[in-house]
């Protein structure tokens, strides 16, 4: 994820008006969404972060979503109430997040991070064996976010979110259950100058240039197969069309291959005689917002031989387009709560006819 936070210092460099420094705070509840993690019993994270936001506030950016949106970094200090096993992390991330108004002082905002997380109690089979979510010091970092944000004054303003925080490996090495916990953030921001919210005339539905275009990733992960140091290549490729139906959203279908190293070890070591290849189909959402598309897809295996998975998957993928046509970005794979792999990715598109 470090990937994301480049991306978003680039656009930091070439963004446009005001910026401004923010701290907040989160309290939630850890998910124990699989039987190998309930015996570490129940537990409620908190944490306190600071951040740095450049707000877009140019007709380009109003024009693609009728929103002000920010983008920044941030990094926080995560306790996960169980020192013993848990410990704490230092989540470093970067986010794009749109405020939508409501009012002339209250905003709808929705929030979309990546990064990764320094974690102070990974599993380890002598010293931490009860740790069955993470096993690695340095671990990928996602968070989705949504909820109201004020204006206080030309200087001040506070926001109300509720987030849905992940660290895991992203599959570099076993166990990997994962860190899922849901938690109620509250923030106060400072910026040097006014940041103008100001109304902008609103381009009709009917006016709007609604994209076509057909989609090429290549990408590659790693992913381990018990709690070595060895990572083992996951390359693959994705192919999906996509269609605009608003503003900031878009449907999107395709095909999916993925060549798993990993799998094609784990079958030589259980001396079985089956094919590592994975072939599925996706469909799902693409949120548009300038150069940046966010997709959440729903994957469903057509051809999956080595059957040790669910039958289904999420795809998470942030991809930032500094060209027309080429972008670059990462993705997450997960089946339910349990993230199989992260990879990073190269992106071509094809623009079709459009409307």
């Amino acid at each position: 994820m470090l990937i994301l936070s480049s991306l978003v210092c680039s656009s930091i460099l070439v963004a446009q008006n005001r910026h401004s420094i923010e701290i907040g705070g989160d309290y939630g509840e850890l998910i124990l969404h699989s039987k190998d993690i309930r015996p570490i019993g129940p537990s409620s994270p908190y944490g306190i972060g600071i951040q740095y936001s450049y707000w877009l506030l140019k007709d380009k950016s109003w024009k693609y979503c009728h929103c002000y949106p920010r983008v920044g970094v941030s990094l926080n200090y995560h306790n996960y109430d169980n020192p013993m096993v848990l410990g704490y992390g230092f989540p470093l991330y970067g986010f794009l997040e749109p405020w939508y108004k409501l009012s002339p002082r209250l905003y709808f905002t929705l929030r979309g991070a990546a990064g990764y997380g320094w974690l102070s109690k990974p599993y380890d089979e002598i010293t931490n064996p009860m740790n069955q979510s993470y096993s690695l010091h340095f671990t990928p970092y996602i968070m989705v976010g949504t909820g109201l944000g004020f204006k206080l004054n030309e200087h001040w303003r506070t926001s109300v979110q509720l987030r849905y925080n992940h660290s895991s490996n992203g599959g570099q090495r076993e166990p990997n259950k994962g860190l899922n916990y849901p938690t109620a953030h509250l923030s106060l921001s400072y910026s040097w100058k006014d940041i103008s919210f100001a109304a902008k005339e609103k381009v009709p539905r009917s006016e709007l240039t609604l994209k076509k275009y057909l989609q090429i990733s290549g990408f590659i992960a790693g992913k381990s197969i018990d709690a070595s140091h060895t990572s083992y290549a996951v390359p693959g490729i994705e192919l999906s069309y996509t269609q605009q139906f608003a503003r900031t959203s878009a449907w999107t279908a395709g095909l999916e291959w993925i060549n798993n190293l990993a799998y094609r070890k784990r079958i030589e070591r259980e001396g079985l005689n089956v094919d590592h290849n994975e072939v599925s189909a996706l469909a799902g959402h693409r949120f548009l917002l300038g150069n940046f598309t966010f997709s959440q897809m729903i994957g469903v295996y057509i051809y999956d031989p080595y059957d040790t998975t669910p039958d289904w998957y999420q795809r998470y993928s942030l991809t930032w387009f500094p060209w027309e046509q080429i972008g670059i970005g990462t993705s997450l794979k997960a089946h339910g709560h349990v993230a199989e792999f992260l990879d990073v990715r190269i992106t071509y598109r094809f623009g079709l006819a459009r409307k």
